[in-house]
């Protein structure tokens, strides 16, 4: 029995041993290589086809047992990836790592490994590599290569017709691309010299105050040591499409009724006009063209206006020098509204009348009022300095020698004036 158990704890002991050094040992990486990479230095020109070699030397057994994947990084970013091997449950491939975008330009073969470009662009220059990843280490990497792309000659973008606003400050602008820089040049027409007020700054044409006389074709001239390249554009003048007479509202109309809604407008090229109600354009499928016209002017007129046309209109006018809109707010009124609304101004204005007429007797009595006190104050004056029967003055020198028949009519005249102002106050306080 004690040597059946030796023999077990040995037997255990060895299998042990076995899975541990089996797993603890690392991998070895030297039957995998990449015999062939990139060249260091590789110059092409734009456009045109290019393949990245790699040749690498892997063994068989790498291929069954572990995960292994051919990886092409460009500028440190992982460009394209194929599996040649097994995958692992256990890889450890970062997660992280930059994937740059995908590009059916560029393919990845897995029989040879290069990378192939079916026509290089100008931002494919850069640092490529190609590695050998194992187990998600790296097992072997290629000599990094560097790709200098010739550019070729070219607008960048396009130069394109303009339309300029008249005596506006414009400008049209040419840009090209190229290895080397290009020198960018407008020319009018066939050679011909710039207008005035019309300057070449860089390849940007600035028209400093737009006239009619700068219409016409211009032509912009890119050329390097790879040759020489054009682009003719037209530059029109125009005049930016305004309101002659603009909607105005808002507009009320008897149901029933016929509304007119007004809108002109110049510019040049002549502008058009559409009007549409409440954000939709009104056309034959919408409207009754019995009820709706549209004048040559652009006025609309509605005939029989229903409850259902009320809402908001709006004209837009526009040509190839811009749009512009406005709208208004049409308001259809039913008869009994309307005639509940006259009776309603008739009573403002009858209450304005009533108020007016009462501000203006009370005025009336007022002013009678102060000329009665009046008359009473200058009465009373009147006696006060009038001498009474056997009376002596002090100081008679002083004094003005009135008669006696003088004295009597001042004295007649006051009661006199004293008596109408009286009953003109009379008349006032039965008025009121």
């Amino acid at each position: 029995m004690e040597l059946n158990g030796r023999r077990l704890l040995s037997c255990g002991l060895g299998f042990f041993c076995l899975i541990f050094c089996c797993y603890a040992v690392p991998l070895s990486f030297e039957d995998a290589s990449i015999i062939k990479g990139p060249q260091s230095a590789i110059t092409i020109k734009e456009q045109s086809p290019l393949q990245l070699p790699c040749d690498y030397q892997l063994s068989e057994e790498y291929l069954q047992k572990n995960s292994v994947i051919l990886r092409w990084r460009k500028d440190s970013k992982t460009l394209r990836q194929v599996e040649l091997g097994r995958m692992s449950s256990t890889t450890s491939e970062p997660q992280l790592e930059t994937m740059l975008r995908e590009d059916s330009r560029v393919t990845l073969s897995k029989d040879s490994g290069s990378l192939q470009f079916n026509s290089v662009l100008a931002s494919d220059a850069g640092q490529y590599q190609c590695q050998l990843v194992i187990e998600g280490s790296v097992a072997a990497s290629s000599d990094s290569g560097a790709l200098t792309v010739i550019e070729q000659l070219k607008f960048m973008p396009q130069p394109t017709s303009k339309n300029l606003e008249l005596g506006t400050l414009s400008k049209v602008h040419c840009k090209a691309q190229g290895t080397p820089a290009p020198q960018i040049k407008w020319t009018r027409e066939t050679q011909l010299p710039l207008p005035a007020n019309v300057t070449d700054q860089n390849g940007t044409l600035i028209f400093h105050q737009v006239s009619n006389d700068q219409r016409g074709q211009y032509t912009c001239i890119a050329s390097n040591s790879q040759g020489q390249i054009s682009a003719t554009v037209s530059i029109n003048v125009v005049v930016a499409p305004k309101f002659s007479v603009p909607p105005e509202g808002p507009i009320e109309v008897l149901e029933t009724g016929t509304a007119v809604i007004h809108c002109q407008a110049i510019g040049e090229p002549k502008p058009t006009i559409r009007w549409d109600k409440d954000l939709t354009y009104l056309n034959e499928n919408n409207t009754d063209a019995e009820r709706f016209t549209l004048m040559e002017n652009g006025t609309l007129e509605i005939r029989n206006v229903g409850p259902e046309d009320e809402g908001r209109y709006g004209c837009t006018i526009g040509s190839s020098a811009g749009l512009k809109r406005e709208d208004v707010l049409l308001v259809v009124r039913s008869s009994k509204s309307a005639s509940n609304s006259i009776v309603t101004r008739i009573i403002i204005v009858i209450i304005c009348l009533a108020f007016l007429y009462f501000v203006l007797v009370l005025g009336l009595k007022v002013w009678y009022r102060y000329r009665r006190h009046l008359g009473k104050v200058q009465l009373e004056d009147g006696h006060v300095q009038s001498p009474t029967d056997g009376q002596e003055h002090d100081h008679p020198e002083n004094e003005p020698c009135l008669t006696e028949a003088n004295s009597s009519k001042n004295l007649k005249s006051k009661l006199r004036e004293s008596t109408i102002l009286e009953q003109e106050s009379q008349v006032a306080d039965d008025i009121v």
